[in-house]
């Protein structure tokens, strides 16, 4: 099977998974031309193309692929997840796993308050 993506596309993919998400310095340490005339980086345009390379299914299928070898999929997430809400030891670190489980799953009901009465509606 042919290789769909540049070698630039792959070390796009490669900068922004180091960087934590930093599509537009993934786009500057990749080598795609974003020099302006005087030689400076034009960023508004690293962040375009990043935003663009964001958008292509095969780029963002081998970011995916990237994470899973890494480990990260989504059974080892759950149980990352379930490991801090089962925790004891950082409770705040336990109250916001709770609180990512809640939202997730639209446990919380939406509240709307007009003068002393609370309204709860779903």
């Amino acid at each position: 099977m042919k290789d769909k993506l540049t070698l630039k596309q792959k070390m796009f993919c490669k900068y922004y998974m180091e960087g934590s998400g930093n599509g537009t310095e993934a786009v500057i340490k990749a080598g795609y031309n974003v020099a302006n005339h005087n030689g400076t980086v034009n960023r508004l345009l690293a962040k375009s193309i990043a935003s663009e390379n964001l958008t292509k299914p095969d780029i963002i299928k081998h970011i995916q692929d990237i994470f899973e070898s890494c480990g990260y999929n989504d059974n080892s997430i759950l149980n990352q997840h379930l490991f801090l809400i089962k925790q004891n030891t950082d409770l705040s670190v336990k109250a916001r796993a709770i609180d990512m489980y809640y939202k997730k799953t639209g446990a919380y009901t939406k509240v709307k308050q007009k003068n002393d009465f609370v309204f709860v509606y779903e």
